[in-house]
């Protein structure tokens, strides 16, 4: 399977998320509430002859808004919306990482107050 294929399969397992704008890979509006969503292989599985016999891949979702309490809720349906779904043809998303809240590196334009980030990241396998 491509990347292009799993990314399709992915993306289609993503919530609506109202009142958000969801990026690919990144996130190329002015200033956050955004969501970024990113699909990467990670490792390939190999048989004897050198042949690839499976992939590994992961999934990130980077969440940034102004409050805490925002990118909270937001993980949340996100991650009720993927834990353990199998996308066809592929093996299910494990959760592997949560990064909690933190203030991330971007800075509200407004009141000059950090923005809050949290990555929530699973595993699987195609």
């Amino acid at each position: 399977m491509n990347s292009r294929s799993v990314k399709t399969l992915v993306r289609g397992m993503l919530p609506d998320m109202p009142h958000w704008r969801v990026y690919e890979d990144v996130a190329t509006g002015p200033s956050p509430p955004w969501i970024v969503w990113r699909v990467r292989e990670t490792s390939r599985l190999l048989g004897e002859a050198v042949n690839v016999t499976g992939h590994v891949w992961e999934l990130d979702v980077r969440v940034v808004a102004a409050f805490a309490s925002d990118v909270d809720a937001a993980c949340e349906t996100i991650m009720d919306a993927l834990d353990g779904r199998m996308p066809a043809g592929m093996g299910a998303l494990v959760p592997d990482k949560d990064s909690g809240v933190y203030a991330s590196e971007l800075t509200s334009p407004d009141t000059g107050q950090a923005f809050v980030m949290r990555v929530v990241t699973w595993r699987f396998g195609a």
